[in-house]
C-alpha cells in the first residue's frame, strides 16, 4: 500500500492553520508505482474522474482566457473559518489590472461578476461534493493505496493542465499531486469517446477495469454506461456536479459489484 507522506507544491504554503509537515496524507510522488492497492480488496485500485461538470465549474471551453490567478480561501468546506488553512480554492482568468499568477487574491474579492456562490463566470472552482471526496480519500487511512486519475475530453486541455497544477486540496497538495495518471483532451489517440481514455489510463497503469471506479457528469453523451457496456468499468453519473452522496454511492456499487464477482 502506498505509505502516507507529506508532499506538495513547495513553492507556497497556506496563510494559516498547520504548516504542510504538520498535514499526513495519503500520495506520494512515486503512488504510481505502488500498484498492490487499498487492505479492503472490495475497494477500487484506481478511481478516475471527469473534470469539467463532474468536479469543477465552469467548463474550460466556457472562460475566456487561461486561469492563471491563485484565488484564496479555506480549504476545507466544513471546517472553522477562523482556523482552517487557506490555499488555492479556485483559479481565476487574470483581468488586465492584475498581474497574473502570483497576484494571489481572496474570494471575498473577486470582481468578474459573482454568481450566486460567490463566484465569477471566470472563476473555476471545485464543486464542494468534489471537494470533500478528495479530502476524504487525501486524509482517511482506509483509502491509502488508491490512485487516482482523470479522464476528460476538455476542449481546452492546457487550461485544465493549469488548474491540476493551481488547485489545492489540502496546503500545497495539489490536484496534480493526487493524480498519478491523466488522459485530457479529444485529439491523437483520445476521441470524445471516454473508451479511448480509459484504454490509454489502461496501458500507462496496467490496473484492470474491474478494479476501476469512474465519475462522470454524463451530460455530453452517457460515458458511464458506454464503459460498462464495452469495458466493464463501474461508474457513477453526477449530472450536477460530484456530490458526497454521489462518492459515497459510486463506492458502494463499486463493493457491490466486487463482491458478486468474488461470488462467481
Amino acid at each position: 500500500a502506498v505509505p502516507m507522506a507529506t508532499m506538495g507544491k513547495g513553492s507556497k504554503s497556506s496563510t494559516s492553520g498547520p504548516s504542510i509537515s504538520a498535514v499526513t496524507h495519503n500520495f506520494t510522488v512515486d503512488s504510481r508505482q505502488c500498484q498492490s492497492g487499498p487492505e479492503d480488496p472490495h475497494l477500487p485500485h484506481m478511481i478516475v474522474f471527469d473534470l469539467d461538470g463532474c468536479c469543477w465549474t465552469p467548463e474550460m471551453h466556457e472562460l475566456s482566457g487561461m486561469p492563471s490567478v491563485d484565488v484564496e480561501g479555506p480549504l476545507d468546506p466544513d471546517g472553522d473559518a477562523a482556523t482552517t488553512p487557506l490555499g488555492t480554492v479556485a483559479l481565476s482568468v487574470p483581468r488586465r489590472r492584475r498581474n497574473g499568477r502570483g497576484a494571489r487574491i481572496p474570494s471575498w474579492e473577486l470582481d468578474d461578476g459573482y454568481g450566486s456562490d460567490g463566484y465569477g463566470s471566470d472563476t473555476v472552482r471545485l464543486y464542494d461534493g468534489a471537494r470533500r471526496a478528495l479530502r476524504e480519500l487525501a486524509l482517511n487511512p482506509k483509502y491509502r493505496g488508491i490512485v487516482l486519475a482523470c479522464a476528460s475530453s476538455s476542449l481546452e486541455p492546457t487550461y485544465s493542465h493549469a488548474c491540476l497544477d493551481g488547485l489545492e486540496i489540502l496546503p500545497d497538495l495539489t490536484l496534480r499531486n493526487m493524480f498519478s495518471y491523466d488522459q485530457i483532451g479529444r485529439t491523437g489517440k483520445l476521441t470524445p469517446r471516454k473508451t479511448t481514455h480509459f484504454r490509454e489510463l489502461h496501458k500507462e497503469s496496467g490496473i484492470p477495469y474491474d478494479k476501476q471506479l469512474f465519475f462522470d457528469d454524463c451530460n455530453w453523451g452517457d460515458h458511464v454506461g458506454d464503459l460498462r457496456d464495452e469495458l466493464g468499468v463501474v461508474g457513477q453519473r453526477t449530472p450536477n456536479g460530484l456530490t458526497f452522496q454521489e462518492f459515497e454511492r459510486g463506492l458502494a456499487e463499486f463493493r457491490k459489484e466486487s463482491e458478486r464477482r468474488a461470488k462467481m
